[in-house]
């Protein structure tokens, strides 16, 4: 479990520091001619809000998957969920494999 818990923390701090580079990024685009020094457009405005209610959710995401990696119930339904999966799977190949024989 502590692997598993470590891949996944991995993969939110991974997360996060992408959301930044892509916000570093962006506010080094150049901005409009006769816009430095003025006050961000109300565009501008919404695009920062959005790229950081973004960076929050994408926290929060992860934030919420770690929980549940370590929560031993999620681990049983996890389990379950894959058993499910591979039954349907396997059904679904046995009868494209009986169709095929039959043509």
């Amino acid at each position: 479990m502590a692997e598993s818990k470590a891949a996944w923390d991995q993969v939110g701090e991974d997360f996060k520091a992408l959301g930044r580079q892509v916000k570093q990024h962006y506010d080094q685009r150049p901005r409009p001619a006769g816009t430095e020094g003025a006050a961000p457009s109300a565009d501008r405005r919404k695009v920062d809000e959005a790229l950081e209610k973004l960076r929050e959710s994408l926290e929060q995401a992860f934030s919420a998957l770690g929980d549940a990696v370590r929560d031993p119930q999620v681990g049983e339904q996890t389990k379950k969920a894959a058993g499910s999966l591979s039954d349907a799977l396997t059904a679904t190949f046995a009868e494209a494999g009986e169709r095929f024989r039959k043509k």
